[in-house]
This record gives C-alpha cells, structure tokens and sequence, in this order.
C-alpha cells in the first residue's frame, strides 16, 4: 500500500481534485468504490477532513464527480468509426471489439462497472440508464434489420456485452471455464470469438433471408401457401405476407 502524501498547505481546485481522485482510484483497486471513506482519501491523499468536506460535502458528491469524470468512455467508443445510427456486421464487430479494448485498459471503467452492481443510488442509477440511451438507437437499428425474422439481436447483443464485462472484470479472480484472461493471447482470443459469434449471427440472418427470397418466387409460380410453409418452415404470417 502506497504511503499517505505528504500534507500541503495551500493547494489550488486543480490540485486538491487530481489528488482526491488519484487517491479514489488507488482506493477503488483496493477495496472497491463503495468501501470508500473520507477518512480513506483523506489518509491517502493528505488532505484535511475540513478540507474535504469544504469540497465535497459527503461522499456521495466524491464519487458522482468521479463517475462524471470518468463515465466518459461512451462517448468516446461510438464516434465516426463505431457508429449507433447504422446496422452491420461488420460495425457490430468493431464496436464489440472496441468495448472490450476499453474495458481492459481503463481501470475508471472498470470500477465504475463494479460499482454501479455494489450500489443503488442515484449515480449508479444515472451512469447505467446514461449507457442504455447510448445503445438505444442501435438497438433499434439492429431490431429493424432482425425484424419478423425470430433472431433476438437485441437479447444476443445483449448477452456478448454482458459476457464481454463479465469475462474481463472476473479475470483477476480466477480462470473462467479454464481460460486465463490475463494472458494476452487469451485476450486476442476474446476478441476473435467475439467476430465469429456476430458472424454466425449475421449468417443466419443471411440464410433466413434467402428462404424468404425462394418463398417469395415460390409465390409468384403460384404455388399455395401451404406447400410453402411445408418446404420453407417460415411462419405462416410471414408468406401470407409475401
């Protein structure tokens, strides 16, 4: 454990808030945002409790400044290159792909993750309900391409993040079905597992839409619509409306 710094006098905002923080994190590797005290920060950082509660009140105000400070990693992984509005394969990758980059090398992220399970309150409330309205055009994008089709892309995307969390804030605990994800190429292999699920995914999705195509010339030849639906298994709804 790092020694307390040494009490200054005089310190300006900026350097009062970069200590309170710095010290917040190494407390948070430690024993977990929650666990927190001011007493904690204020042995780590070396500051006055009077201080302190100048600052910041209580710890509440602590940890929703550094949730607000550090709950910027959404932003930052949909832009130009990893966009919400759009619907691919190839940008579902490349975004699942981007979060577990991040997530591996961003340890504010990983406490604030850990956190927002440990802890109900209005921050924690805030930063999840702030990452969903982050997902919610995508969702909706990936829905309307999955429509009518019985592939539940907002579930299955649903489950690879989650999955994506779990699997790298789990591995210092432990091996997960006996992989070490602390290993680099178990890292790369994560990353590529990822690829080829939203590949099956999309593969899928590409050979349901070429039953529908043969229902929908089947239709044209006249054939009715129950020799369809025997040849074909798509719903019945599905070629009625073809």
């Amino acid at each position: 454990m790092e020694q307390p710094k040494n009490r200054r006098n005089r310190r300006t905002r900026a350097e009062l808030e970069a200590d309170v923080f710095d010290a917040v994190r190494q407390l948070a590797s430690e024993k977990g945002l929650a666990q927190i005290s001011f007493t904690d920060i204020t042995q780590r950082a070396g500051i006055q409790m009077s201080v302190l509660l100048n600052n910041y009140k209580n710890m509440e105000r602590v940890l929703d400044k550094y949730a607000y400070i550090s709950d910027y990693w959404l932003h930052d992984l949909f832009d130009e290159e990893h966009p919400t509005d759009k619907a691919s394969e190839d940008i579902l990758k490349s975004t699942l792909k981007a979060l577990a980059v991040y997530l591996y090398d961003n340890l504010d992220m990983q406490h604030l993750l850990v956190w927002e399970l440990e802890a109900d309150n209005p921050t924690t409330r805030r930063m999840a309900r702030s990452r969903e309205k982050h997902y919610r055009t995508a969702i909706e994008e990936y829905s309307h391409l999955f429509e009518d089709t019985g592939i539940p892309i907002d579930i299955i995307a649903g489950l690879l993040t989650a999955g994506t969390y779990y699997l790298i804030l789990h591995r210092r605990r432990s091996t997960f079905w006996g992989v070490d994800y602390q290993r680099r190429e178990n890292r790369e292999r994560l990353y590529t597992a990822l690829d080829y699920l939203c590949g099956l995914v999309f593969n899928a999705l590409e050979e349901r839409n070429k039953v529908v195509e043969i229902a929908r010339r089947m239709k044209k030849e006249e054939i009715s619509d129950e020799v369809i639906v025997r040849c074909t298994e798509l719903p019945e709804e599905t070629v009625a409306q073809l």
